[in-house]
């Protein structure tokens, strides 16, 4: 390579120099989708959730160039309603920082963690990166939105849900674990991937049941699938994943509710409900985000109030609201 820039160079008597890449700056397409995101998670807060105590989270998001780093700052000077930021701007090399001095290759991914200092932080790629994969069949547009409405709801689970995941680190459950711990634990034994199958397909099932009285009927026959199951592996050393279990799929399956919600608002996605279901589950590679979404819109059928009870500070779960819905069928 050496040899033939230099070779190149001799053969030019003036040659002109490259152009200097153009500075990284938070603006065009990078910050109107920014803002375009916060206020669709904004109208589905005022509408659906009523968060009691918001979490306004700093936020990094990059491009096949730069990484722009938003943090929060009452004088900011980037503001989506309540929440204003501080923003920066700087070109990566593929990686891109994190808060705990770690670094992510800068592909498409998105993910929210706590930090130190008790925040909350929240990485996502921006959508000329979902554009650029040719193998993802989904729109871009859209599919960047679902993931940011996903993410970004974990952001706002940390008091709640966030304590919950602490809890179960404490009794045992793996320092690495993640949304997959359950299926990447149990799906080899024989006849789990079957039990789960079958038991997802039953709340898909509810949740699209005619009227009320089939969606309870059906989310109770879910309901003692899900108990069969648990009661079988879910033993001795590994009782502690019966509630991993539970928390986990309340955990996706809310984010995977909020990008189901932008999907289905005219102002959003405007798809339609099942349309909108087969966007979000994509080839239901990720158990608990599959069938998370199953559940919570089962439960939507019954309790319609349950936003504001799995998002509050109490961190209500799958398995108490499915008990609260089926109690009109005692």
């Amino acid at each position: 390579m050496i040899a033939a820039l230099l070779s190149a160079l001799t053969l030019a008597s003036a040659p002109a120099p490259a152009p200097a890449a153009a500075a990284c700056r938070f603006q065009g397409e990078p910050r109107d989708w920014t803002a375009q995101a916060l206020t669709a998670w904004d109208r589905l807060d005022a509408a659906r959730l009523r968060i009691a105590r918001p979490v306004t989270p700093s936020i990094t998001l990059f491009d096949q160039r730069c990484a722009y780093r938003l943090t929060p700052d009452r004088r900011g000077d980037f503001r989506v309603g309540a929440r204003r930021y501080r923003t920066t701007a700087s070109p990566h090399a593929g990686q891109i920082a994190l808060p705990d001095g770690n670094t992510v290759p800068a592909n498409r991914l998105a993910f929210a963690s706590p930090t130190s200092d008790g925040g909350m932080f929240f990485i996502m790629a921006l959508p000329a990166l979902w554009r650029a994969d040719p193998a993802e069949a989904r729109d871009p547009r859209r599919l960047s939105m679902v993931v940011f409405m996903h993410e970004f709801a974990h952001t706002q689970q940390a008091e709640g849900l966030g304590e919950r995941v602490d809890a179960m680190l404490a009794k045992g459950l793996p320092e690495d674990t993640n949304d997959d711990v359950v299926q990447n634990r149990f799906k080899a034994r024989p006849g789990y991937a079957a039990a789960y199958a079958a038991e997802r397909d039953l709340f898909y099932q509810a949740a699209n049941a005619p009227d009320a009285a089939t969606a309870r009927t059906r989310l109770a026959a879910a309901a003692r699938a899900m108990k069969a199951r648990r009661d079988r592996w879910f033993t001795g050393a590994d009782a502690v994943y019966a509630e991993a279990d539970d928390v986990f799929l309340t955990m996706e399956g809310t984010g995977n509710w909020a990008a189901w919600a932008w999907l289905t608002d005219p102002r959003g996605g405007d798809m339609s409900p099942a349309d909108a279901a087969t966007f979000v589950r994509g080839a239901g590679t990720h158990w608990s985000q599959d069938q998370g979404l199953g559940v919570i819109l089962a439960i939507s059928r019954l309790i319609p109030d349950w936003p504001r009870l799995a998002f509050g500070p109490d961190g209500v779960t799958a398995d108490m609201l499915i008990a609260w819905a089926l109690q009109g069928d005692q």
